[in-house]
């Protein structure tokens, strides 16, 4: 028996953190705020992509294509295009400003659920942050040179709501 609980004993450390992980992995909401921060970083690279390229056009690369952005984003870095303190604020604000917003949106839910009350709010919050930093993303690529991901854009934003000004709201409102 004794062996047993020194065997438990061993490498004690680990085995919390892993069951921690498993656990946080299991978990929806683990989950949900793991994607955001995946959406974050894709924002974040595409924001590279598309400051690269402006340091390769500035340069007189015509038309640079992303392999050759994606070489450049070091030489961005350097030359100034790119600057680790500004991506840090906006990343952790960011990342801290979706917590508070989604975490809100739970005790609104919460709040709800004890009235008997149907709860949306963090379906709803949840889903306008994905949109808009599925958005961002986007627009970033258009940046960087994909054509394609401006007609993207334009189609999401219609079909999510989401209008970038108030002809365009104008416009919708019309169409009904």
């Amino acid at each position: 028996m004794m062996q047993v609980f020194q065997k438990l004993q061993e490498a004690w450390v680990f085995k919390v953190c892993l069951s921690c992980a498993v656990t946080a992995a299991v978990q929806e909401h683990a989950q949900i705020f793991a994607a955001f921060v995946i959406l974050v970083f894709a924002d974040l690279a595409s924001k590279w992509l598309s400051l690269s390229r402006q340091r390769l056009i500035e340069r007189g690369v015509e038309s640079p294509n992303l392999w050759q952005e994606l070489c450049s984003i070091r030489a961005a870095r350097r030359d100034g295009y790119i600057r680790s303190s500004a991506m840090r604020t906006r990343f952790v604000h960011k990342i801290l400003s979706y917590a508070v917003v989604v975490a809100s949106a739970v005790v609104l839910d919460f709040m709800l659920a004890h009235a008997q009350v149907p709860a949306f709010a963090t379906n709803v919050v949840i889903g306008y942050l994905a949109i808009t930093e599925f958005i961002s993303i986007l627009e970033n690529m258009q940046q960087s040179g994909v054509e394609e991901a401006g007609t993207l854009v334009e189609l999401i934003r219609k079909r999510s709501g989401i209008m970038t000004d108030k002809k365009q709201e104008t416009e919708r409102r019309n169409e009904k």
